[in-house]
């Protein structure tokens, strides 16, 4: 003990630090033990019984109590609480304090807008960041409350990383969505022509909605990515900046003040999904127009079984996104209308795990409108 003695604040420092991550580790499993129980309620109802197995939870309750006393029955009762559904997640975290809601940055970024727009609520605070993978990570670890993430375009595809960090994070979910036009613009430096650009940079999402018209406009020009098209505007602040336009919102030029050089026709605005993610809760009630997004794992010889059983089911296929998962194996991203308690969707969730690795749902939620508005508006 004689080492402990020597410096007892920095070994008690140590050990609270690894308490806070062990807490951590207990949250996210819970959540994600969340997910799951309402995964088997759903198949439970939609076979006509009942949300809850009076016997299974006595085998919770009992393993609990066997493992950690009479403590443990008090900790499995509140766990099965939980579970149901009717202790959900809250929203706003612990307290009465407005949402942290978390988003792509920086400022004036078109996910910034999304955020501003998607389920608002009074007062919440918006925090920047400056990757998916931490917009997602900071829902996990509970630094804030919610996220908003671009999931697709119209004309560009799935956002890769957005859906790779949801799928990689257990314990959140998607809630709520919208879809979002967007009106680009080229934007630079004050006392910047055309004539002076030799590049352009922006998101490579950004880039690809606007290749055509940026090969028209400047043939000889080359592209760079940047993190976010806000970013990219923020840029061009820097005396090294190593490039001289962005293609960036309209919103972003004003806010970084810088010249608009020029804006691609309109009569084709590119349409953005995001979608708002919280921790994992009790599935919501159903709003009367769902949609459920699930991810699953699938050796590549066995994509036609997902197909062939999303057809056999009539499942309705919003939509279908294929990404490489290691050898021999891919990643679906699968969007089907409907919610997760549905009689049809369950019996193909209940099909498809049979030719798959993993499958987790995301989420069930409402379709989305079209926002009236283009981003930088």
């Amino acid at each position: 003990m004689s080492h402990v003695e020597g410096n007892p604040e920095g070994h008690i420092s140590q050990a609270r630090k690894r308490l806070d991550e062990l807490d951590r580790q207990i949250v996210r499993m819970l959540k994600e033990r969340v997910s799951f129980s309402a995964l088997v309620q759903s198949a439970r109802i939609s076979d006509g019984g009942c949300r809850t197995d009076n016997q299974r939870e006595n085998v919770v309750v009992r393993r609990y109590h066997q493992s950690l006393g009479p403590a443990g029955r008090d900790i499995a009762l509140s766990l099965l609480r939980l579970c149901r559904g009717r202790d959900p997640v809250p929203a706003f975290g612990c307290g009465a304090s407005p949402a942290r809601r978390a988003f792509l940055g920086p400022a004036a970024s078109v996910s910034q807008r999304a955020a501003e727009l998607l389920v608002p609520r009074a007062g919440q605070e918006l925090v920047p960041l400056g990757t998916l993978d931490d917009v997602v990570s900071e829902v996990v670890d509970g630094r804030v409350d919610e996220a908003v993430l671009p999931l697709e375009n119209s004309l560009s595809g799935p956002v890769h990383d957005s859906i790779r960090a949801l799928v990689a994070c257990d314990g959140v979910c998607v809630t709520a969505q919208l879809r979002l036009p967007v009106d680009w613009v080229l934007a630079a430096a004050p006392g910047t022509h055309l004539a002076d650009v030799d590049t352009v940079a922006s998101h490579p999402h950004a880039l690809a909605q606007t290749r055509k018209w940026l090969g028209a406009l400047l043939p000889r020009t080359a592209t760079t990515s940047t993190s976010s098209s806000s970013a990219s505007a923020a840029g061009l602040l820097a005396p090294d900046a190593a490039y001289e336009a962005a293609v960036c919102t309209r919103r972003a030029a004003e806010h970084y003040r810088l010249s608009v050089l020029a804006a691609p026709d309109t009569t084709q605005v590119p349409v953005t999904r995001f979608a708002l993610v919280r921790p994992a809760a009790a599935l919501p009630e159903p709003s009367g127009d769902d949609v459920t997004s699930l991810a699953v794992t699938v050796p590549t010889r066995s994509l036609t079984d997902v197909v062939e059983c999303l057809a056999r089911n009539r499942a309705e296929v919003l939509g279908l996104h294929t990404f490489p998962a290691g050898k021999a194996r891919h990643l679906l991203w699968l969007d089907c209308r409907g919610h997760a308690a549905d009689p049809r969707l369950v019996r193909t969730w209940v099909e498809l795990s049979e030719p798959c690795d993993q499958l987790r749902m995301i989420g069930t939620y409402p379709v989305a409108g079209l926002s009236g508005r283009p981003a930088e508006s």
